[in-house]
């Protein structure tokens, strides 16, 4: 005999609790994101996961959780189905420093997995499913810059110093600091100089500079230290601050002035401007393109970096240097038309009213190039709108063993 459902019987369950931090929970692995994890979900709920690979099943612990419980946060502690993409990674500090993301995972994969993250970028965030006709999946091939193991390519580290003079870096996601002067990824020059620790005269600095040129300098600095070093790309020397911005990978320069010269197509007479140009990098070769008869304009916010680019370029004369911050440069009116603009921002992006005021100056061509992804998508969103279409992607491996992907994306009017 059937009987009649009671109250208690036809209550909805109760809601699982969330993990606590310390928790230990058991997931499967989904896609990788931008900061270096990848997602799973446990009872309706986002984990953020690091040392894992999609697919596998992992025991994680909590280590923390967004605003209001909105996400967690976990560390692989045991893996239960491993992929076939897994190795032992390289560096025996790889799982608690907080300057690798992939060392777990073998290096042709780790590539697969960033393409995956500017794919998804681009078509959730950019609104795009295609580039030129290309399916993302193509699209997004990242591409490494030679045939090498993924070690020894940093020639710029940034290293901290603890109250005792002990040399190291940063745990993930915290001010610990661990003893790692000899870091796998620096080239050996820089793992060869830099001491355990430091003595007393050091332990005022909160940071130790490491920056070893392709020229054979080395500079071992302070924070604050004004050394330079000498850089040579296409047989022009730059000097660069040892504090300040260049790319890290030995190959990177040469490869990013090839692209962006590639995609601008500069034109004998062009106009040309180059914002957040550094220490001149771009502009001297775009304005070697347009000669005399052309004009460059570098906008650079740093006061060092645009003063190291007056002089590095100074027989360039139709360079002309700015030193503002791009937004303000671009807002006062300052260069009413471009053929082409060359922006390349920090990891933040350029922003909705940066990529208005480049718009309005109707470029042939915006060639943009990006260390964040999903700030690029964010930008591509906005250049959408405003009448430029995704013509060409470059994604290049300029950070082997990390969650950092470098992109150059090239946009024209439509």
């Amino acid at each position: 005999m059937s009987q009649t459902p009671t109250a208690e019987s036809t209550a909805d369950p109760e809601p699982t609790p969330a993990p606590q931090v310390g928790d230990t929970v058991t997931v499967e692995v989904g896609n990788p994101v931008a900061g270096g994890q990848c997602i799973a979900r446990l009872d309706g709920r986002v984990i953020f996961v690091r040392d894992a690979i999609p697919g596998e099943v992992v025991k994680v612990v909590v280590t923390g959780s967004g605003k209001r419980g909105a996400f967690l946060r976990g560390d692989v502690v045991e893996v239960l189905s491993a992929s076939t993409h897994r190795v032992d990674p390289p560096c025996s500090l790889a799982q608690v420093c907080g300057g690798c993301d992939w060392q777990h995972v073998e290096l042709a994969f780790q590539r697969d997995l960033k393409s995956q993250v500017i794919a998804d970028a681009l078509r959730r965030t950019g609104g795009i499913n295609e580039i030129a006709g290309q399916p993302l999946t193509e699209a997004t091939t990242v591409e490494a810059l030679d045939d090498g193991d993924g070690l020894h390519w940093r020639t710029r580290m940034r290293y901290a110093i603890d109250e005792q003079g002990t040399v190291g870096l940063r745990a993930a996601r915290s001010h610990q600091i661990i003893p790692a002067a000899d870091c796998p990824l620096a080239v050996t020059e820089i793992s060869a100089a830099v001491p355990a620790t430091v003595n007393e005269t050091g332990k005022g600095h909160d940071a130790l500079i490491a920056a070893y040129s392709n020229t054979g300098e080395l500079a071992l600095v302070g924070v604050h230290a004004d050394s330079v070093v000498t850089q040579r790309v296409r047989e022009r020397d730059f000097t660069v601050a040892a504090t300040g911005f260049w790319q890290v990978h030995p190959q990177a320069p040469e490869t990013l002035v090839a692209t962006v010269l590639d995609f601008a197509s500069p034109q004998h007479g062009e106009k040309i401007l180059d914002l957040y140009g550094g220490v001149g990098l771009f502009a001297a070769f775009l304005a070697d393109a347009v000669g005399v008869t052309g004009r460059v304009d570098a906008v650079e916010g740093d006061k060092t970096a645009s003063t190291l680019s007056r002089k590095n370029l100074a027989d360039l004369a139709w360079v002309h240097h700015h030193r503002a911050p791009v937004e303000k440069w671009l807002a006062a009116g300052h260069r009413s038309h471009a053929d082409v603009v060359v922006v390349d921002p920090p990891r933040t992006g350029a922003g909705r009213d940066v990529v208005t005021a480049i718009t309005r100056r109707k470029p042939r061509a915006i060639v943009y190039v990006a260390c964040d992804p999903v700030s690029l998508a964010r930008d591509t969103n906005s250049l959408a709108e405003l009448g430029y279409g995704f013509a060409r992607l470059r994604a290049l491996d300029l950070f082997p063993m990390t969650k950092h992907v470098e992109s150059v994306a090239l946009f024209e009017r439509r």
